[in-house]
C-alpha cells in the first residue's frame, strides 16, 4: 500500500513540476483559446449587427411578396410588374449585402422562390442550388425540391432525375418524399422509361407499408401498365 501511496505520489511530483516548468507555455495556450473564442463571438456579433440594417430590407421584401402571394394588395397591382422589380431589387440587395449565411441563404432561397412563380426558372435554378447545395441549413430540403421543379420546368430532365434521387435518399421521412418520388417517376415515363417509372414506385410501396399515399402509388402503378397513365 504505502509503495502505490509513494509512486502517486512520485507521478504527482512529476505532474505538477512539468506544469510548473511549462507554466507559460500552457497560460500562453490557455489565453490564445479565449482570445479565439473572443474574436469569434465578436466577430459573429459584428456581422448581426451589420446585417439588422440589410435584414430590415428582406423583412420589407418578404412582407410584399407575401401580400402578392396572397392577394392583400389591391387588384390593379396585382398584374403590375413594378411591384417583382421591387420585390427582386431588395432581395438582391440583402443578396449582396449580407455579412452573415443565414440571411444570405435566406434571400437566395426567397429570389428562387419569385423567380419560380414569375417563370424565369434559370435563375430560380440558380438561388435554389445556392441553398440546396448547404448543408444543415434548414431551407435546403425545400430548396432540394423546388431546384428539382424547376428543372422539369426547363426540361432539363436528367439533371431533376438526379436531384430528386439526392432528395429521396436525403430526406426518406420528409412530407415531400411522396410527391418526389411521383414526380420521378413521371420523369422515367416521359423518358419513355416505364420499367424505372414503376419500379421507383414499387420501392417506394415496399419500404412505406403504411403509408397514406399506397392507394395513389398503386393506382399509379395501375395506369402506367395499361398505357392510361
Amino acid at each position: 500500500m504505502s509503495d502505490n501511496i509513494s509512486k502517486f505520489q512520485k507521478n504527482a511530483e512529476l505532474i505538477f513540476t512539468y506544469i510548473y516548468n511549462n507554466r507559460m507555455i500552457i497560460i500562453s495556450i490557455f489565453v490564445l483559446i479565449i482570445v479565439i473564442i473572443a474574436g469569434i463571438l465578436i466577430y459573429n456579433a459584428n456581422i448581426e449587427s451589420k446585417d439588422k440594417t440589410v435584414n430590415a430590407e428582406f423583412e420589407s421584401a418578404f412582407a410584399l411578396y407575401g401580400m402578392l402571394q396572397n392577394n392583400r394588395i389591391p387588384k390593379e397591382q396585382l398584374n403590375d410588374p413594378t411591384i417583382i422589380v421591387e420585390i427582386t431589387t431588395k432581395l438582391q440587395k440583402v443578396y449582396k449585402e449580407a455579412k452573415g449565411k443565414t440571411l444570405k441563404l435566406r434571400a437566395a432561397y426567397s429570389l428562387g422562390a419569385v423567380y419560380y412563380d414569375i417563370g424565369n426558372y434559370t435563375e430560380a435554378v440558380k438561388y435554389f442550388k445556392e441553398v440546396a447545395d448547404n448543408r444543415n441549413f434548414y431551407l435546403q430540403e425545400s430548396a432540394i425540391y423546388n431546384l428539382a421543379s424547376s428543372q422539369i420546368e426547363l426540361t432539363n430532365y436528367n439533371e431533376a432525375v438526379k436531384t430528386l434521387e439526392n432528395f429521396i435518399k436525403a430526406y426518406p421521412n420528409s412530407y415531400l418524399n411522396p410527391q418526389a418520388t411521383l414526380t420521378l417517376s413521371d420523369i422515367y415515363r416521359k423518358q419513355n422509361d416505364k420499367v424505372k417509372s414503376i419500379n421507383v414506385l414499387k420501392n417506394w410501396m415496399n419500404n412505406n407499408t403504411n403509408n397514406q399515399y399506397l392507394n395513389i402509388f398503386s393506382e399509379t402503378i395501375n395506369l402506367i401498365e395499361n398505357n392510361i397513365y
